[in-house]
């Protein structure tokens, strides 16, 4: 069985985006969606979490090393997507681009779809250097981030809302194929 690390995207003094119908930021939603997830298969699954100090590179090679000692096989990162644009939608995840990571970010995005009926944003790749790039390279394990939905759709928040065991259900299973 594979061990899989669930790494809560941001810390607790920098939460980031917020949601528009609650105010809850992704680091207080995510941190929900975390257990919900390693409660499927608590011997496998490990949850995460950036501890403030020393900069945003030194927080993720942190938990990444972590994540390597603990021996993960894969890591999800979770986040959710903000936008300006209130109608911005959709479901995406990142990927390193490896085989590993490129393949891991495959099942997650189609079975995060399926459970949220969001529109299909693809898996996109991010090298070192762009946002979110450390967090895909500084571990082992191939990694991921997920981008499941946006924080800022109104309509969306509610569908994650309400299918928010799902969601957790379909990155388990995603992340465990």
């Amino acid at each position: 069985m594979k061990r899989i690390a669930i790494v809560i995207g941001h810390n607790a003094g920098a939460q980031g985006a917020v949601r528009c119908t609650d105010g809850r930021t992704e680091y207080d939603w995510n941190s929900d969606l975390a257990k919900m997830i390693e409660a499927h298969d608590p011997a496998h699954i490990k949850v995460f979490r950036r501890k403030r100090g020393g900069g945003y590179s030194a927080e993720i090679d942190r938990v990444y090393a972590e994540v390597d000692a603990w021996g993960a096989d894969v890591s999800v990162e979770l986040h959710f997507n903000g936008s300006t644009n209130p109608a911005a939608n959709g479901c995406l995840m990142l990927s390193s681009g490896t085989s590993g990571s490129r393949a891991l970010a495959a099942n997650v995005q189609k079975a995060c779809v399926a459970a949220l009926g969001n529109k299909d944003r693809g898996v996109r790749f991010v090298g070192k250097g762009d946002r979110g790039g450390r967090s895909l390279w500084a571990g082992r394990a191939p990694a991921i981030l997920t981008e499941p939905y946006f924080g800022s759709n109104k309509a969306e928040c509610e569908a994650a809302d309400a299918r928010k065991a799902a969601l957790a259900k379909a990155i388990y299973e995603g992340a465990r194929a």
